[in-house]
């Protein structure tokens, strides 16, 4: 899918009746990199396509995994070049941000699968890519965000793949439990409706699957599944609870987790132009612990 379908989706995405379109925060589009590259890779019938930020050195890199949000039927993964440039430039770390399957043509678990392969197949050419994937970190926002931490409960379930940390922002976790009751006092329940987010599982999910599924939801993997984790979530969004209750569950079982909520802050905050401070927060806050981990 050329990024320019991929815009068009993200623009139905944000229509309001009040607003037509949102504007991306670019806060960030001009850190340097040493270079950025795009890589084409075939898996089977699919063409998967990932930009990769490198800092400067010869390598090898510890490397990052960020994967675009957009409730899995939009997005496309320039809309993270400023938090994937902040990464590779202040963590010293390749940053791979790869494209996927959209539903509702490609439904779960095609998107997964996708991301899982490209992760082997980086591992399997990491000399080449200047690699180092015995340090390797995952993370994303909203639908991104699961896809991080459910490529953790893949690899905890296949056993070849290691992730030494996660970075969840804003994740939906849980899509087992009935929207209705993920609401909150403060959640803004105009901008991320319950009816939306019901819509959202109805369309990534074939008819039969089991949305309790730990790869659907890994809210409901075992704890030891997860390297440390980040989890920042914002108070108005509509996964606020599910985002504390998950790092709560992780800490509770030993897992060092850095849990931050933003006051007054809604989903979307790092990818949306308006809340710029908060951004760059989350942004300082990630590349200290990824320097820190790995």
């Amino acid at each position: 899918m050329s990024e320019e379908t991929r815009q068009e989706g993200m623009d139905d995405l944000f229509e309001t009746e009040n607003q037509p379109w949102m504007v991306l925060n670019l806060d960030g589009i001009d850190v340097p990199v040493a270079e950025v590259k795009e890589a084409k890779v075939q898996q089977g019938s699919v063409e998967t396509d990932a930009r990769i930020y490198y800092p400067e050195g010869e390598g090898p890199f510890p490397v990052v995994f960020y994967i675009h949000g957009g409730a899995f039927v939009g997005g496309f993964n320039a809309m993270d070049e400023p938090i994937c440039r902040m990464i590779c430039h202040e963590a010293g770390c390749a940053v791979i941000s790869p494209n996927y399957q959209l539903a509702p043509d490609h439904k779960f678990p095609e998107g997964l699968n996708e991301l899982y392969g490209l992760l082997l197949y980086f591992k399997a050419n990491a000399d080449e890519y200047r690699m180092d994937m015995s340090r390797i970190a995952v993370g994303g926002a909203s639908a991104g965000a699961n896809y991080a931490a459910a490529l953790c409960v893949k690899a905890y379930q296949e056993k070849d793949l290691s992730f030494k940390y996660q970075i969840l922002l804003y994740p939906t976790l849980d899509m087992k439990s009935a929207p209705e009751d993920k609401v909150t006092p403060f959640t803004d329940t105009q901008a991320m409706p319950p009816e939306g987010v019901t819509e959202m599982v109805q369309v990534y999910l074939q008819q039969d699957q089991d949305p309790g599924d730990p790869l659907v939801s890994p809210f409901f993997a075992p704890e030891e599944a997860f390297p440390k984790t980040g989890v920042f979530i914002p108070r108005k969004c509509i996964f606020w609870k599910e985002g504390r209750d998950f790092a709560c569950k992780l800490m509770d079982a030993g897992v060092e987790v850095l849990l931050k909520s933003y006051e007054n802050v809604g989903h979307g905050f790092m990818e949306l132009r308006g809340n710029e401070h908060v951004s760059r927060d989350v942004k300082n806050l990630v590349c200290s612990e990824l320097k820190r981990n790995l």
